[in-house]
């Protein structure tokens, strides 16, 4: 039986070609149709969702038994399976609920996707670039896209934080970075074969 080499040959000159002019890739190039491509393009619709108080509640306290890990935040998301790797509340968009306890701090970190966080309970401060911004219960606070931020908690109650961004449609366009923590030698590019995790202290293999 013949064996099928495409792939092994993706890159390699065509035969009798010379070397400088043949065609170089990976063989995943393809020329289609309108009518083709529109048809790849159209995704399944997508129904709306609720998710009830109880069930955030319930996962997010046992979260709240451990610690904070390295830069790791303690949160949960809000996903409407119905667009696949899209992964978020609705497509492009990210919704997650974060607690911090009293006393801790999430360290100085950023990502290049827009981060709104509005605190259901709690009091504290978000730093964002060094300006000092102090919250209470119903307050919001608009992080921008690549600017270093931190969270402290304080108080008698722990901090819940209801969190939108952009994250999806980045990490769909393999256009999502993040530096966790505060470091350059910390950079993720969050692309499967350039980084395991979102987190340079986290390895998601040994836990």
């Amino acid at each position: 039986m013949d064996r099928d080499t495409s792939a092994e040959n993706a890159g390699a000159p065509a035969a009798g070609g010379d070397t400088e002019d043949a065609k170089l890739g990976h063989g995943n190039d393809r020329v289609i149709s309108a009518d083709e491509y529109f048809q790849r393009v159209r995704h399944p619709h997508v129904r709306g969702a609720k998710w009830a108080a109880e069930d955030w509640q319930g996962l997010l306290g046992e979260l709240g038994k451990d610690p904070i890990r390295h830069a790791e935040r303690r949160f949960v998301s809000l996903v409407n399976e119905d667009h696949g790797d899209l992964c978020g509340a609705s497509p492009g968009i990210f919704i997650g609920i974060q607690m911090i306890h009293p006393g801790e701090v999430v360290p100085n970190h950023r990502h290049n996707s827009v981060a709104i966080y509005h605190y259901l309970q709690g009091e504290g401060f978000t730093t964002v670039e060094d300006v000092k911004y102090p919250y209470k219960k119903g307050d919001t606070i608009v992080c921008p896209a690549w600017a270093y931020h931190k969270h402290e908690a304080f108080g008698d109650e722990d901090t819940i934080m209801y969190v939108t961004q952009d994250m999806p449609e980045m990490a769909a366009k393999r256009t999502l970075f993040f530096e966790e923590p505060e470091g350059l030698e910390n950079v993720r590019h969050m692309v499967q074969g350039t980084s395991k995790s979102w987190s340079a202290t986290r390895d998601p293999d040994a836990e």
